[in-house]
C-alpha cells in the first residue's frame, strides 16, 4: 500500500506541476524514499545521486511561455546511473574485509555492518557499466523528451544522438534512442560516437576536449575539500563510532564512503540502501557541500583552465541554435546529406558537463565557495545538475512580441528547472534574446584567450583554431563513427 501511495503521489505531482499540459511522463524516474534519519537521502549526494528533477530554486516556471513556441532544443546529458569503477570497488572490498573479520557489535543504523557485502554479483562484467537504474533513466528521458517536444521529430525520420566514446556513455545514448524513437529505434536510431583522444581532428572538437589539452588537470578541488572534510567528518565519525562496541574503528574514509554507497547501492539494486539510514539530512548536506567544492574547484568556476574547456563546444552549439532548425549536414560517406535533428541530444561525463554548465553563464553571480563554512544560500549545488543523467538544456524560443516580427530567445534548464543567465534574463520566462546570448558567449570566449595556446597544444598537424563541435553537422571525420542500434 505504501508503494502504491508513493507512485500515486508522483503521478499527481506530475499532473499538477504542468497544469496546462498534463504529460503522462512522470517527473521522477524513481521514488525518493526517506531514510531512517533523513527525509531525502538520495537527493543530497551530488554527482552520486540518481537522477531527479531539481527544485525550482529560481521560482521560474518551466512551462513554455504563452507567447512562445520551441522550434529547436539541445540537451547535453551525463551518462545514467552506473556500477562503480574498479578503484571504488576495491575500496568497497577493503571495507568489507574489515567489517567481516573484526570482533565487534554494531547497533542502530549500523547494525547491518557485520553482515554487509558489496552488492555487485558479477563484478567481472558489471564494473563501470550502466546499471539497471541507469537504463531506466535513459529510456525514461527518451520518452519524456519525445512527448515534451513532439514538434521536433516526425515519425519515420532517422534520429541521431551524439556520445563521447566511453562505454557507459554510449550505453546511455543507445537507451535514450530506444525510449525516444520506440519500436523502430533499431531501424531509425543512430548513435554518433565521438572519440576524444589520439586524433588531431578531435583537438577542441569533441565531447571531452580536455582529453587533448596537455595542460589540463582536475585536482578534484583537493585543497578545499581537505579543509572542509576536516571540519565535518570527525564529528560524524565520533557519532557513528558510539554505535560500535568492540574491535572496529571507523575511519574518516568510511564516513566519506558511506553516502557514496547510499547512492550507488540504491541505484544498483533498485532498493534503498541501508547506508541511506546512517546519516541525518544535515550530515548528508555536509557531504554534498564537499562534493560541491570538488566540482567548483576541480572543473568549475573556481578554476583557471578547466572552466575554459567547453567554451568552443558551447560557441558551436549556440551558433547552431542561432541558425535555427532545418540544417542539412554531411553524412558519414562524405557525399550524401542528413537532416540535423531539431532536438540535438549528446551524452558525456560529469567533468565535461560541469565545464559546460560553468561556461553557460548561469552561475556567473556565484561567489567563491568557502572551504571553512557551508553556504546554505549558494546556487552552486551539484545535486541539481551533475547527478547521474544530469542535464543542461538549451531551448530556442520563438516568441511573438509587440513588433510585427517574432523574436528568438534561448532558455537554459538544469535537471529540468530554468536557470537564467544573470546578465541576460529580460525575455519571456527569464530567457535571453538569442542574439545577445550569441554575443555573450563570443565575448566570454574571446576574453578567455586562444584555446590552443591555453592548453599549449604542440602536436604536429594540430589545428590553429579549434572548431568546437563540427561533428553535429559533419559525420565524415576521422574521430566520428556512426553506429546503428
Amino acid at each position: 500500500m505504501v508503494l502504491i501511495s508513493a507512485v500515486a503521489a508522483a503521478s499527481l505531482l506530475s499532473g499538477s506541476a504542468v497544469a496546462s499540459q498534463q504529460f503522462l511522463a512522470p517527473l521522477r524516474d524513481i521514488v525518493s524514499w526517506p531514510g531512517a534519519n533523513s527525509k531525502a537521502p538520495l537527493e543530497w549526494l551530488g554527482a552520486n545521486s540518481p537522477w531527479f528533477p531539481g527544485p525550482n530554486v529560481n521560482q521560474i516556471s518551466s512551462d513554455v511561455p504563452a507567447e512562445c513556441t520551441i522550434d529547436q532544443a539541445a540537451y547535453v546529458s551525463r551518462h545514467g546511473s552506473r556500477y562503480p569503477d574498479s578503484g571504488a570497488y576495491a575500496e568497497w572490498k577493503e571495507m568489507e574485509s574489515r567489517f567481516a573479520v573484526n570482533k565487534y557489535t554494531a547497533r542502530g543504523a549500523l547494525s547491518f555492518l557485520p553482515n554487509w557485502h558489496p552488492v555487485l554479483t558479477r563484478p567481472d562484467i558489471q564494473i563501470a557499466q550502466q546499471s539497471p537504474t541507469g537504463y531506466k533513466e535513459a529510456m525514461d528521458m527518451g520518452y519524456q523528451l519525445r512527448t515534451r517536444y513532439p514538434q521536433l521529430y516526425q515519425e519515420g525520420e532517422e534520429f541521431y544522438v551524439w556520445a563521447n566514446n566511453y562505454t557507459r556513455v554510449l550505453q546511455t545514448a543507445e537507451n535514450f534512442v530506444r525510449g525516444f524513437v520506440g519500436t523502430n529505434s533499431t531501424l531509425l536510431g543512430k548513435v554518433v560516437s565521438i572519440t576524444s583522444k589520439g586524433l588531431t581532428s578531435a583537438i577542441g572538437n569533441s565531447l571531452a576536449p580536455s582529453d587533448m589539452c596537455p595542460l589540463f588537470s582536475d585536482d578534484s578541488g583537493s585543497d578545499q575539500t581537505a579543509v572542509w572534510n576536516a571540519i565535518w567528518q570527525p564529528k560524524v565519525q565520533k557519532r557513528l563510532q558510539a554505535l560500535i562496541k568492540g574491535n572496529l574503528t571507523l575511519t574518516l574514509s568510511d564516513v566519506n564512503l558511506f553516502p557514496y554507497l547510499c547512492g550507488f547501492e540504491s541505484q544498483i539494486t533498485g532498493r534503498l540502501s541501508p547506508f541511506c539510514d546512517v546519516f541525518t539530512d544535515e550530515e548528508l548536506k555536509m557531504y554534498e557541500y564537499s562534493n560541491d567544492l570538488r566540482y567548483y574547484y576541480g572543473v568549475g568556476p573556481g578554476t583557471d583552465l578547466p572552466k575554459k574547456m567547453m567554451m568552443p563546444f558551447l560557441q558551436a552549439l549556440v551558433k547552431l541554435l542561432a541558425n535555427g532548425p532545418g540544417v542539412e549536414g554531411t553524412a558519414a560517406d562524405g557525399v550524401s546529406t542528413f537532416d540535423v535533428p531539431g532536438l540535438l541530444v549528446s551524452f558525456l561525463n560529469d567533468g565535461q558537463l560541469t565545464e559546460l554548465v560553468t561556461a553557460s553563464g548561469v552561475f556567473d553571480n556565484q561567489k567563491d565557495l568557502s572551504p571553512k563554512k557551508k553556504d546554505d544560500n549558494r546556487l552552486w549545488i551539484g545535486s541539481r545538475y551533475v547527478t547521474m543523467r544530469g542535464t543542461i538544456a538549451f531551448e530556442r524560443l520563438n516568441c511573438a512580441t509587440s513588433h510585427s516580427k517574432n523574436s528568438t530567445y534561448v532558455r537554459i534548464r538544469l535537471n529540468d528547472q530554468v536557470y537564467p543567465v544573470p546578465s541576460c534574463k529580460d525575455g519571456p520566462g527569464k530567457s535571453c534574446l538569442l542574439s545577445k546570448y550569441v554575443k555573450y558567449v563570443s565575448d566570454k570566449y574571446t576574453k578567455q584567450g586562444d584555446w590552443i595556446e591555453n592548453c599549449n597544444v604542440t602536436l604536429a598537424g594540430a589545428p590553429t583554431k579549434v572548431q568546437g563541435a563540427t561533428f553535429f553537422t559533419n559525420l565524415a571525420q576521422p574521430h566520428v563513427n556512426v553506429m546503428s542500434l
